[in-house]
């Protein structure tokens, strides 16, 4: 029982940093997308 607690806590923590790092990185990317409609907008 011991092993497979500590065979998980790596494993969510794998698992945690992947979906913060996939989450913010579709944050920058929808700011980015914006970003560059407007310029199109302005300057289009």
């Amino acid at each position: 029982m011991i092993s497979t607690v500590l065979a998980l806590v790596p494993l969510v923590f794998a698992t945690g940093c992947l979906v913060w790092t996939m989450t913010s990185g579709a944050q920058a990317q929808a700011r980015s997308d914006e970003w560059a409609a407007k310029w199109m907008r302005d300057n289009g």
